[in-house]
């Protein structure tokens, strides 16, 4: 009996899942399925279901990385100092009347956040750096042209470099970007967001049967 409780319960998530769906997608592409306060009501509702899952998602982080360290686990020394910053954060911001404005928050955030962003930013140049020396080849299948494309984009658009190339090689760069290569990217942000819509409904059909 709770099993197709269960089931069914799922399958009415499901339906108000893809019907608030429907009815916000549509009112953003001007054809709406309801009134607009409506669509404006379960946009909100939606929202706030939302920070709701991401307090979740805190919570359970939370749980996982305090259970590693009291535990002993591999690693567990990174976890303990994620729940400190952590603390160091939420503390910050509860501390003080002005909140995430105070003067302890954004000591913290250049103290703490910010250095661990630059780190991040300077880890994804090491990584396209390692993918070029793997990929950029000439003894590769067409490796040679994507050598070349990348040598010729950093050539134009280095400052120092810049001043020395001649106008009509800067000219076909900036063409190639605006038109090909913005043509390239355009397919990709565009598979990727049917790629991510089709397993967001995978996952929301699955989830009812």
């Amino acid at each position: 009996m709770f099993s197709s409780r269960s089931g069914w319960l799922n399958r009415i998530v499901t339906l108000v899942v893809l019907f608030t769906a429907g009815v916000i997608i549509s009112t953003r592409l001007g054809l709406p399925l309801a009134p607009p306060a409506a669509a404006i009501m379960l946009y909100g509702w939606a929202l706030l279901l939302g920070g709701f899952a991401v307090i979740l998602g805190i919570a359970n982080a939370i749980r996982f990385h305090l259970a590693r360290v009291q535990r002993g686990q591999r690693e567990w020394l990174f976890s303990l100092i994620l729940l400190i910053v952590f603390a160091l954060l939420v503390g910050a911001g509860i501390a003080t009347p002005e909140g995430t404005t105070s003067l302890i928050s954004e000591w913290v955030f250049d103290a703490v956040l910010a250095p661990g962003q630059a780190t991040l930013f300077a880890l994804t140049g090491v990584f396209l750096l390692s993918a070029a020396y793997h990929f950029l080849r000439v003894d590769r299948p067409g490796g040679i042209w994507i050598l070349a494309g990348a040598l010729l984009m950093l050539l134009v658009q280095t400052p120092f470099l810049h001043q020395i190339v001649p106008q009509s090689l800067v000219g076909l760069v900036d063409w190639l970007l605006d038109w090909p290569v913005m043509a390239a990217m355009r397919g990709v942000l565009l598979g990727g967001a049917l790629a991510v819509i089709f397993i967001s409904l995978r996952l929301i059909v699955n989830s009812a049967k």
